[in-house]
């Protein structure tokens, strides 16, 4: 019997991987480079560590990722680092919490960043914990953060579902015993994903309705 849903935010929860994409594209050709959105697709779901090595070696060097950076935060300053809440989000919060499902975050964004971004979207007061990529040694698609999530619900893997968009969080639920729905943001889910997931539905509210 499923007891917990753990979600990831970005993308998942909350629409902003396009927007973050498009400043991300944005604030390189600011200062002269080219960013496809290929290669901002290698960055999802990896953690702040992970994604700052992988995102350097594709700008070519700590000098150009810094300067990108700088841009980006100006970009998403325009924006108030607000994100809308994706489809079927808030339905499926309230269900849970009518149904007595406690609902949790495991997100490889900083910890300050979760907070603002569900507290901006009004739904912050359904989780009853946030596990934060800061916290684990191993971002996904290692199983850490899951492993960290669930053992402070007090649950195991099989009493808990986890929702995902990239391929990195759902090999990383996978891979710590979780029964995952999937679904996909900017990419669809590999073969191994989609045989190893519960689902692989086009939105929250997709979900919710097959339910």
């Amino acid at each position: 019997m499923i007891k917990a849903a753990i979600f990831d935010m970005d993308g998942l929860l909350i629409d902003s991987e396009r927007i973050i994409m498009q400043a991300c594209m944005t604030a390189a050709q600011q200062v002269g480079i080219t960013y496809t959105q290929a290669e901002y697709i290698e960055l999802i779901g990896l953690a702040g560590p992970d994604s700052t090595r992988v995102m350097t070696a594709q700008l070519g060097g700590t000098e150009r990722f810094n300067q990108v950076m700088v841009g980006l935060d100006a970009e998403l300053a325009k924006l108030n680092h607000t994100f809308p809440l994706k489809q079927g989000a808030l339905k499926l919060l309230q269900h849970y919490q009518d149904n007595q499902i406690i609902c949790s975050v495991a997100s490889s964004s900083a910890t300050h960043h979760i907070i603002h971004r569900l507290s901006q979207v009004g739904v912050i007061d359904y989780f009853s914990h946030i596990t934060s990529g800061q916290e684990v040694a191993r971002g996904k698609p290692n199983p850490d953060i899951y492993l960290l999530a669930i053992e402070r619900l007090g649950l195991k893997g099989e009493q808990c579902i986890a929702f995902e968009d990239s391929e990195a969080g759902a090999r990383a639920a996978i891979a710590a015993g979780l029964k995952v729905v999937v679904v996909p943001d900017l990419i669809q889910p590999s073969d191994f994903v989609s045989k190893h997931s519960h689902q692989v539905v086009d939105s929250l509210l997709d979900f919710l309705d097959r339910m």
